[in-house]
This record gives C-alpha cells, structure tokens and sequence, in this order.
C-alpha cells in the first residue's frame, strides 16, 4: 500500500514538474534575484540603494531570456512574445534604475523635469505592464483551451 502511495506521489511530482518545466529557469533567476536583493553589496562596491535594485531586477530578467531560449521549440508564438517582452521589460526598469538614482526622494534635490519625467515614466511603465499581462493571459488562454480539447478528445492528441 505504501510503495503504492509513493508510486503514486513519484509520478504526481513528476507530471507537475514536466507541466512546469517552461517555468523553472525563470524561478531559479527569481531565487537568485532574492538573494542578491539581500546580500549587502554595497559593502563590497560603492553603489546607491537603486543600484543595488538595478542589480538584482536585472538578473530576475536573465531567467526570462534564458528561459525562452531553452524553450523556444515548445512555446507558441504568444508564449515567446509573452517572455521576450517581459524580459525586456524588466531589463529596461532595472537600467532606469541604474541610470538614474534621482528617483529616490531622499537622493538628490529633483529639478521639475525630472518630476515631470517621473510621472512620465510611471505611466509609461503602467501601460507596458497592462500590455503584458494581457499578453500572458491570451498565452494562458491559449493553454487551457489546448488541455480542454485534448481532454474532450485525446485520441487526437499529439
């Protein structure tokens, strides 16, 4: 009964960790990107608190691309733009932040077109994000709708 629980459990994990395995370079970079958040760099080089963000967005970007590169062949074109865009994007927000250590309040006396640029670049960055999560969502769509018809009809699976 018990090797028979564990067989079980064994082809569980298995099946989640195939049905996930388009996510696991992106989790890993995220780890990464967390531990870097965390590990006080500025000890070792002079660098601001934006930087040391800039950092660590940037490596969470890298799981995206490497990500889409090792999973190129299985993901649909949405799939693909849903990563590269994503990427991208996190890649751009962490250069802002290492171009541009103004953005905190308490760093340097901002000049109004800097506010102004500012509020340009938050609006900016909200609009990507919308595109981009529905981006994500029709990949999500797409998903789903391809389990359901292999479901309704599995003798027409692949």
């Amino acid at each position: 009964m018990d090797a028979e629980l564990a067989a079980t459990d064994e082809t569980g994990m298995s099946q989640y960790l195939k049905e996930t395995r388009r996510y696991h370079l992106v989790i890993l970079f995220a780890l990464l990107s967390v531990a870097l958040w965390f590990t006080p760099v500025q000890h070792i080089i002079s660098i601001g608190r934006f930087q040391h963000y800039s950092m660590a967005i940037f490596v969470f970007s890298c799981g995206y691309f490497i990500q889409s590169a090792f999973s190129w062949k299985e993901l649909s074109n949405w799939g693909r733009l849903a990563y590269l865009l994503t990427g991208i994007f996190f890649t751009s927000v962490s250069i802002v932040f290492l171009q541009n250590p103004w953005l905190v309040d308490r760093a340097s006396v901002a000049s109004e077109d800097k506010l102004q640029m500012r509020t340009g670049m938050m609006l900016s960055y909200m609009t990507v994000s919308i595109v981009i999560g529905i981006v994500w969502l029709k990949v999500a769509y797409d998903e789903a709708m391809e389990k359901r018809n292999k479901q309704r009809h599995p003798d027409q699976a692949n």
